[in-house]
């Protein structure tokens, strides 16, 4: 629950409608400041991201947009959304932006000299850096080229339409070099930054007061005045200005010419800002005249909570001083935040000091929260640290992925700061991340295996604490299964699996040698159910198993081969349990001698089966004499047609059967973390070719999935899963240990 001690007046009233506790305000006793203090965590702090930003996303949803797709107010909205989607464990945020893009057709708007239009620009460089797909910032950046192609040579002074080719307003100072600065930073050409650093003074120069330390809106400006007789300066103006300082700062390398050019200019602008705050929190539409618009603006306060807090997070302001400013800050922006998320007080699309009520809301408000919102996060887990920080890189969303973490790393780097018992807690939520220890058939831990979903471009910051973990559902499981001829049956949440024992060699009918799938329609483990009703083969609500295997490789088996021969061995002999749930099920195999060909050989598989995944690992370890022995990883194939995927540049094998009557359909897949060539289809399999080392684990991914599971449907979602999955496992999650 959020706390906050007020003084009364809009502020107050906001929290009373919000359900939410008010403390009035009176001495400052350690219990109250501890209750001020929980506005400022960052699980407080992320819930109100989340509520104004989905509030957006709704009113955009329902009520149409009020500007282009492509327009500035919606390029900084889009600025700060990118910083929720960073931090939220929601992908609803990053969705959203990529859709954008695509609607978009990743293209700026119409006016392509106008720095308003090409704001957007921000949105595309930072998608890209995550997704790497070109067209993503294609044309944006055919329109950058064009933009350093220029001369730049005009005067600024505000007539002849010169805000079209140059930035000639303080506005633009946040629209146009941080676009060009983020391009940079996405492509590594250097040529985009150092355009934007050099026009960036010349707007400076032309429109910087250095008495004041504050920027003029535009030339039309200069000489005016507010009703008190000072200069007018514009709050939203001046925190476009330091919203687009930090951003170009951001994007600056260690050791860049420009950058103490850039600190000095921003402490200048802090310092000021910061003794032009009002008594309510918030910079009012006139900083120097803020009587004259007695109002709270939320904008501009928007863009100077985020600005400072970025200089106390990146050691250039001192915390001391600056932190009390911050706070007081975002408390005025979330006594700004209606019940149901709307932020209020945002002055209308503008180029002067205007006034703004507690119903007025704009996308650009909204984006300044935001940005406020992330790096207050920033701080609060630098106050806080979290032990572990798995960061999404990809341009795919993990839902519900499993990342190993070493124990030894883990107890290296915490030593007696890990505590015993431990539950891992997700920092920027507060919720329990289910995690199990992974022991590998041994005694001690050897990984610590978290469950976690980390959306695209996003990080999951974990703390271990001191105390017992929830229990965790079972989601995976194995045993051996003597009482039905030696099988050893394993499954998860999403499917079963079995390779078959010694004793159905014994049954010449029923011998087969490949890997058999078992369809489930439940997250239940139903292996022990099944063997024990004995009528696994009949649909009873859970699934079935109509899978057949016979001589084949079925569902993803690996074996010797020579020249259109696979040399099969007889079936296991042997089986050890390593884990046995409940995120992961890890087991292996040996076999008995057999020749491949003229060589003997013998093999261990081991098999791990994680939760929510459709996929096997599989671990081949032959041992024989010689250095190399080809292999096959195959698929059956059924005498009916089916739909087949053979991707060798990505290493996909995939295979959607033809439907089996009102069973549905399965469909099985392989995935490699290599080119595989000469990936092919005979008479009875796929077939991916391989070459083993002795005693060298050859590793690939195997499973299947069930039409009528209702999460896989088609041929084609089959083949994208397959597909993301070799993109998962090229590029995985990234873990750093505090």
């Amino acid at each position: 629950m959020i706390k906050t001690i007020i003084a009364g007046g809009l502020l107050g009233l906001s929290f009373l409608q919000a359900g939410l506790p008010v403390y009035a305000a009176g001495p400052a006793t350690a219990k109250h400041a501890t209750v001020f203090e929980e506005v400022f965590t960052a699980p407080a702090v992320r819930a109100q991201m989340e509520k104004v930003a989905s509030w957006q996303w709704r009113h955009l949803t329902e009520q149409g947009w009020n500007h282009a797709p492509t327009d500035w107010t919606n390029g900084a909205m889009y600025a700060g959304m990118m910083s929720l989607a960073q931090v939220t464990g929601r992908s609803f945020f990053v969705d959203r932006l990529l859709q954008v893009g695509r609607d978009n057709e990743w293209n700026t708007g119409p006016d392509r000299f106008f720095a308003d239009e090409y704001c957007v620009g921000q949105l595309y460089a930072q998608l890209y850096s995550a997704y790497k797909d070109p067209v993503m910032i294609d044309r944006f950046r055919k329109l950058a080229d064009s933009i350093v192609a220029q001369p730049h040579t005009e005067s600024l002074e505000w007539k002849n339409g010169i805000h079209h080719r140059e930035w000639a307003w303080c506005d633009a100072l946040f629209m146009g070099p941080p676009a060009l600065a983020y391009l940079s930073t996405a492509t590594g050409d250097p040529r985009y930054l150092e355009t934007a650093d050099k026009l960036w003074w010349k707007t400076t120069d032309f429109l910087y007061n250095k008495q004041d330390s504050l920027y003029y809106r535009d030339g039309s400006y200069i000489g005016k005045k507010e009703k008190n007789g000072t200069n007018v300066y514009w709050s939203r103006g001046n925190g476009w200005v330091m919203g687009g300082l930090v951003r170009m700062l951001d994007n600056m390398p260690a050791g860049y010419a420009g950058k103490a050019r850039f600190q000095e200019l921003y402490r200048q602008m802090a310092y000021r800002i910061a003794a032009l705050q009002t008594a309510d929190g918030t910079w009012h539409a006139s900083l120097l005249d803020p009587a004259n618009y007695p109002a709270k603006e939320t904008s501009g306060t928007g863009f100077y909570v985020y600005a400072l807090m970025w200089g106390v997070n990146n050691g250039l302001l001192p915390e001391k001083e600056f932190m009390p400013v911050i706070q007081k800050g975002w408390q005025g922006l979330v006594g700004c935040v209606h019940p149901n998320g709307k932020l209020g007080f945002v002055q209308e699309i503008g180029a002067a000091p205007g006034k703004a009520t507690a119903d007025d809301t704009e996308v650009y408000g909204v984006g300044a929260f935001l940005l406020a919102g992330s790096e207050l996060i920033k701080y609060d887990l630098k106050k806080n640290p979290a032990a572990v920080t798995i960061s999404n890189n990809t341009g795919i969303n993990r839902e519900g992925d499993l990342v190993e973490i070493p124990y030894a790393s883990l107890t290296a780097k915490m030593g007696k700061s890990l505590p015993s018992p431990f539950k891992v807690v997700d920092a920027l939520s507060g919720q329990e991340i289910p995690y199990q220890l992974i022991y590998e058939g041994g005694k001690t831990a050897r990984q610590l295996l978290l469950q976690v979903t980390v959306p695209a471009a996003s990080h999951v910051y974990a703390r271990l604490e001191k105390g017992s973990p929830v229990p965790v559902k079972t989601a995976t499981y194995g045993r051996y299964v003597p009482e039905r001829k030696d099988d050893y049956a394993w499954e998860n949440d999403r499917m079963a699996y079995r390779m078959y024992g010694k004793a159905l060699e014994q049954v010449p009918k029923e011998m087969a040698y490949g890997i058999d799938v078992w369809a489930k329609r439940t997250t239940d483990m139903v292996i022990d159910t099944w063997y024990k009703l004995d009528n696994y083969h009949h649909d009873n609500g859970q699934g079935l198993d109509y899978f057949s295997v016979g001589l084949t490789l079925g569902a993803g088996d690996t074996a010797p081969a020579g020249k259109d021969t696979i040399y099969y061995p007889k079936n296991y002999r042997q089986w050890k349990s390593l884990d046995n749930g409940p995120l992961r099920t890890t087991f292996a195999l040996t076999y008995d001698s057999w020749q491949a060909g003229s060589i003997p050989v013998t093999v261990t598989k081991t098999i791990s089966l994680d939760a929510g995944s459709q996929l096997n690992k599989m671990s081949v370890q032959y041992h024989f004499k010689g250095n190399e022995l080809p292999v096959v990883t195959g698929l059956v194939k059924r005498k009916d047609p089916g739909a087949m995927l053979l991707d060798e540049k990505n290493g996909v094998m995939g295979y959607w059967e033809p439907v089996h009557g009102e069973d549905g359909t399965i469909g099985t897949g392989c995935v490699f973390a290599r080119e595989v060539p000469g990936m092919k289809a005979d008479n009875v399999h796929l077939l991916s070719p391989g070459t083993a080392g002795s005693e060298q684990p050859y590793v690939y991914y195997f499973g299947a999935a069930w039409s009528k599971g209702g999460r896989i449907t088609s041929a084609a979602a089959w083949f994208s899963y397959l597909e993301a999955f070799s993109q998962k496992i090229r590029q995985p999650l990234q873990v750093n240990i505090q």
